[in-house]
């Protein structure tokens, strides 16, 4: 028996007790590659509680709540990457299950168990709906026009984005359950193009790529080897990398994305990504995201122009990377530098702007502290000074009382935005 030979073994060379062998197998079934099975019976069978186990092959008759806690042991969401587990009933405990469920009420014992047949029509349901999204777009084509044109229904489409990617994430889930079913293979060439779509859109709009590999391929490894691994998906991440946002961001463009649509797709999502998303963060994207709005525009048109977009979205990135850099030769905090750009949008010119807000940044670290802006007493004594601190520009260049009140109000949302709290 290799299992008496293996306690044997592992009690004499590392003076191991039995039931400290079995939590080091469970343990390494959990968190490690080996052992990829392991058989179980009584105690374990109903105990073992795994969120990484993903099939169990069922041959031993069990009844009430002992089936039922078994059989949950492979129904454990986990990562974001499984949801259900499959259960392979060798000795027709079927029925057994259903008077199991016989104590609990339909509506506590609703959703527990799909049968194969179900999960294939969820299957085929979810593949409609997203096909009817890209009805518009020609079928099976994976050229760089006929993505471009899924992305323009994608990004057009808030809603339509988000249904695809949930129902996506969904079918995925399913296609690795299905297992060897002709399903599969009726509707190979409609997942696959799919796919190729999922992942255009990952890489270019979302600008993100998987974070944990290890787990993907360990639960979705029937989408990889036979989706992922063909020529056309394969391609698609070979020629659109995800380009790092830095300074040497055109020469990696130019570099690897030789096509003009691309290149000007790439653009416009990079700035979404890094400018609009982060805009309440970051007061260089602050500053630019009305320009980068006007590119999306451009974009959402029906007829662009390609040649457009491109330029007008290189001048923005260029002046993204301009002004981070003066950022750090100036060596202001993200505050300063947030008051500094609204002054700047108001007074360009002034060569005396600088020293101003190194002036009022002394005057508002001796005021701010965490939690200040929970204190109303402390935010009259910021707003006063933030006031007071403007003024000087009522002469300098005739501000007038409206337009003071309009900059104390920019300079104090800038304030509230980026003081820090902690």
């Amino acid at each position: 028996n290799r299992i008496a030979m293996y306690v044997k073994e592992e009690t004499a060379q590392y003076g191991k007790e039995y039931e400290d062998i079995r939590k080091e197998v469970i343990e390494k079934f959990k968190e490690e590659d080996s052992p990829k099975i392991i058989i179980v019976t009584d105690m374990l069978l109903t105990g073992f509680d795994a969120p990484i186990l993903q099939t169990m092959y069922l041959d031993k008759p069990l009844k009430e709540h002992k089936l039922l806690q078994a059989i949950a042991r492979t129904n454990r969401p986990y990562k974001d990457v499984k949801e259900a587990g499959l259960i392979l009933d060798y000795i027709g405990i079927l029925k057994e299950f259903k008077r199991a469920f016989e104590i609990y009420s339909k509506e506590e014992i609703n959703g527990a168990l799909f049968s194969i047949e179900e999960i294939r029509k969820d299957f085929v349901r979810l593949m409609n709906q997203i096909l009817d999204i890209f009805k518009e777009v020609p079928k099976n084509q994976y050229d760089c026009k006929t993505l471009l044109k899924a992305m323009e229904i994608l990004t057009s489409n808030e809603e339509k984005s988000k249904a695809f990617i949930e129902d996506y994430k969904h079918m995925t889930k399913i296609f690795e359950l299905l297992g060897p079913d002709t399903i599969k293979a009726e509707l190979f060439s409609e997942y696959q193009w799919i796919s190729a779509i999922y992942t255009y859109y990952t890489r270019l709009v979302l600008r993100s790529q998987p974070k944990d590999n290890r787990y993907l391929e360990q639960y979705f490894k029937k989408t990889i080897k036979y989706i992922h691994k063909t020529t056309e998906l394969e391609e698609i991440q070979k020629s659109l990398p995800i380009i790092e946002f830095d300074e040497d961001y055109f020469r990696r463009l130019e570099q690897h994305v030789k096509n003009k649509e691309e290149k000007a797709a790439n653009i416009v999502f990079t700035l979404n990504r890094f400018v609009l998303v982060d805009k309440f963060k970051n007061p260089v994207s602050e500053s630019l995201s009305e320009k980068v709005q006007r590119l999306l525009y451009l974009w959402k048109e029906k007829t662009k122009d390609y040649e457009k977009i491109y330029r007008e979205g290189v001048k923005v990135i260029k002046e993204f990377i301009q002004l981070s850099q003066r950022q750090k030769e100036l060596k202001l905090s993200t505050l300063d530098y947030s008051l500094l750009l609204v002054l700047e949008d108001k007074f360009w010119g002034d060569a005396e702007l600088i020293e101003d807000i190194r002036e009022l940044s002394i005057s508002l670290n001796e005021l701010l502290f965490a939690g200040w802006i929970s204190q109303p007493t402390t935010q009259k004594e910021v707003e006063k000074t933030v006031r007071l601190f403007i003024r000087r520009y009522l002469k300098r260049h005739s501000l007038g009382i409206d337009g003071l009140n309009i900059l104390s109000d920019k300079l104090m949302d800038r304030v509230k935005a980026y003081a820090k709290e902690d």
